[in-house]
């Protein structure tokens, strides 16, 4: 066992009694005895007294779940997602934003205890296509970050501000639909942006315009809308 606790952030209106989330206790338990849960976070100088943070993803997509809060905390703790639905997560968006590793709501509990523990040995817990994928897409834009600060501050400036909104929403997963629902704009708009966004951040996909998104955008811009 660990000697560190976990700590299970659930949503406000999570069932702490339903049959699933009792389970999901039991496996946590088999790893430690010391399980926190709660609806909202500990204090950010308690936080090195968790071993890792499971979050809720129940019902939710990457643009939803990756908030700032969310973010700055898998900046510096391991941070994995639970309870996650496959047709509502873009596991690449996730891993991209330094989640750990995804336990989705059907897993069998010896899948969920395996993933756990692994991530607590330090490994990722994604389906291994999803890990190639993302690691071939980075490799591949390996040449563009070797760059001058001078160049990635132009590209930059030479954004507009929808445009910065509408990157903001694709790093957190956001489909066409969504970013033109959030800002209120038409999805032809939507892509009319991207595609101005690609060409002057030199992205060649969406993956490489959030990965740069997350390298170059100040955190603020990356959750404007």
């Amino acid at each position: 066992m660990i000697s560190k606790s976990l700590f299970v952030l659930t949503k406000y209106h999570t069932d702490l009694y339903n049959d699933d989330f009792l389970l999901l206790l039991k496996v946590l338990e088999t790893v430690t005895p010391k399980v926190k849960v709660d609806s909202r976070l500990p204090a950010i100088d308690s936080r090195a007294n968790f071993a890792l943070f499971l979050v809720d993803a129940a019902y939710s997509s990457c643009s939803e779940l990756l908030n700032e809060e969310i973010i700055d905390l898998a900046k510096s703790n391991h941070v994995a997602l639970y309870n996650a639905m496959p047709t509502k997560l873009h596991e690449q968006t996730a891993l991209l934003a330094n989640i750990k590793g995804i336990i989705y709501k059907n897993d069998e509990p010896e899948n969920t205890f395996k993933g756990v523990r692994r991530i607590l040995s330090g490994e990722l817990w994604f389906c291994r296509k999803t890990m190639s994928k993302t690691l071939s897409e980075l490799v591949q834009q390996v040449p563009n970050f070797i760059k001058t600060p001078h160049t990635d501050l132009v590209s930059l400036n030479v954004l507009t501000a929808r445009e910065k909104s509408v990157i903001s929403l694709l790093a957190k997963g956001a489909k066409n639909e969504d970013i033109a629902n959030t800002l209120n704009i038409s999805c032809h708009t939507v892509k009319t942006h991207i595609y101005s966004a690609f060409r002057k951040t030199k992205s060649r996909n969406r993956i490489e315009l959030a990965n740069w998104a997350q390298r170059f955008m100040p955190a603020a811009s990356i959750v404007t809308r």
